[in-house]
């Protein structure tokens, strides 16, 4: 089986199984439409995770801002905005930081709460637009992985899946490995 080198920076392992089972209790509430009872746990995983795991504390933040926001929270939504989009940044999460920025500034303004959207713009705009554009990754043939992962219950999109090799993805929320189905 082949090795394959890792970047020190990113998670190396999955979430706690305490940890793992807020993070789907998370995911069941806003999957029943119940954002604003997962927000403050996805809030409070970030916390947790952000000394030994910044990059997944940054998708935690992020998940709580769509939370919040989802559940008219305006400054709430902007006080996890904000930690989102400062770990993204500084960790370089090239692909992730534009992606997210343009949902999120999207969804404040589509909610009404077009002040924590221009808060955002006028903090991070001028910094997301010189973020420089992920190459493209060479096309490569996968099977269809699971819409969530099974470990955690986290989205999961095959189109920016984080392929470890020809037949596995990693779920970047806990680190699991998926195969496609």
């Amino acid at each position: 089986m082949p090795q394959f080198e890792r970047n020190p920076d990113e998670q190396t392992e999955p979430l706690a199984p305490p940890h793992r089972q807020i993070q789907i209790q998370a995911n069941q509430l806003v999957a029943k439409g119940k954002p604003g009872q997962a927000a403050p746990l996805f809030a409070k995983l970030a916390e947790v995770e952000s000394a030994d795991h910044p990059r997944r504390a940054a998708n935690l933040h992020a998940q709580a801002a769509h939370a919040f926001a989802d559940n008219q929270q305006g400054p709430a939504a902007l006080i996890q905005a904000r930690a989102a989009l400062h770990l993204f940044l500084k960790y370089k999460m090239i692909e992730r930081t534009p992606v997210f920025f343009a949902n999120i500034t999207r969804k404040l303004n589509n909610k009404g709460m077009e002040n924590a959207a221009d808060a955002l713009i006028s903090e991070f705009g001028s910094r997301i637009a010189a973020v420089p554009v992920a190459a493209a990754p060479a096309a490569q043939k996968h099977g269809v992985l699971p819409t969530n992962c099974p470990k955690c219950g986290a989205p999961i999109h095959g189109e920016r899946a984080k392929w470890v090799d020809a037949n596995t993805a990693e779920c970047e929320y806990c680190g699991s490995l998926i195969r496609p189905g």
